[in-house]
C-alpha cells in the first residue's frame, strides 16, 4: 500500500518516514527499490531513518516490486520499497499505515542509543533467489511470442530468464529502467498487442502489478506467484 507521495524528493521527508516506519515495525524490515538515481538516494535517505530506531534493514537493493512482495510475504517480514511515478513513492507491506502517520505526526519516534542503532544486511541476490524458487516450482512450457511492457521499471530484469526458462520468445518495450522519461502509454502497448503476432501480453506497473492480456481477456496479478499459477492453468 502507498504511504509516501512527493513530487519532489525530499531526503527530510524520506528520513523522517523512515524513523516512523522503523518505530512501528521494531525488528528487521525488507527494503528495495527501482532503477532511478532519485530512488537509490531516496532510500539512503529513509534507511537512515529506520536504523536511528533500532530496526534492522534487509536491503535487497533493485528489484520489481511485484517480486519484492513475494519475497517479503515468505520471509515473514515487513517491507518498504522507494520508487519513482511521476513523483517519489514509498509502498510498505506488513506494517500498519495508519499508526506509522500517527508516529510521523506526533514525532513519537523511538530514539535508539548509538550503541543500539540498527544494522543493514545487504542481500543483492535476492532477485536471483526469487527466481530459483518460481522456476523449481514452475516448469511448464509456453509457447509462442510474448509483447512485455516492463514500463521503465525493474520487471524487464526478469527477461530473458523467464521466458527462456518457459519457452516463450519475449518482444520487451518501454525497457529503460533509468529513465525519467514516461513510457509510451498503455494505447500504444494494445495497439501493438492487437496488430502483432502475440500468443499474449504483460504489461508490469509501477505500483507493483502485472496485467495480463490475451485476445478479450484481461487479468490483473499483484503476486508473480499468482501470475504464473494463471499463466500455468491456461497454458500447461
Amino acid at each position: 500500500m502507498e504511504l509516501y507521495y512527493s513530487e519532489k524528493f525530499n531526503p527530510e521527508e524520506l528520513a523522517l518516514l523512515g524513523r516512523a516506519i522503523g518505530t512501528v515495525s521494531h525488528g528487521t524490515i525488507i527494503v528495495g527499490r527501482d532503477g532511478r538515481a532519485i530512488s537509490r538516494y531516496g532510500k539512503r535517505a529513509m534507511v537512515v531513518g529506520i536504523v536511528s530506531t533500532g530496526s534492522t534493514i534487509m536491503d535487497v537493493r533493485l528489484i520489481p516490486l511485484i517480486a519484492l512482495r513475494d519475497f517479503a510475504h515468505r520471509k515473514g517480514m515487513p517491507l518498504a520499497y522507494v520508487y519513482y511515478h511521476k513523483g517519489v513513492r514509498v509502498e510498505v507491506s506488513g506494517l500498519d499505515i495508519e499508526e506509522i502517520k500517527t508516529i510521523l505526526e506526533t514525532r513519537s519516534f523511538i530514539e535508539a542509543h548509538p550503541n543500539d542503532i540498527g544494522a543493514t544486511v545487504y542481500y543483492p541476490n535476492a532477485l536471483d533467489d526469487f527466481l530459483h524458487d518460481l522456476f523449481k516450482h514452475f516448469n511448464f512450457k509456453i509457447t509462442g511470442k510474448a509483447l512485455i511492457d516492463a514500463m521503465n521499471t525493474p520487471a524487464v530484469l526478469f527477461f530473458p530468464r523467464l521466458s527462456e526458462h518457459f519457452g516463450f520468445e519475449a518482444e520487451i518495450m518501454n525497457d529503460m529502467m533509468t529513465s525519467y522519461i514516461p513510457p509510451k502509454p498503455k494505447e500504444v502497448f494494445l495497439h501493438k498487442l492487437r496488430k502483432g503476432d502475440y500468443t499474449f501480453g504483460l504489461r508490469f506497473r509501477p505500483e507493483g502489478i502485472a496485467e495480463f492480456y490475451r485476445g478479450n481477456e484481461e487479468k490483473q496479478f499483484t503476486s508473480m506467484w499468482s501470475l504464473l499459477e494463471y499463466l500455468k492453468m491456461i497454458f500447461k
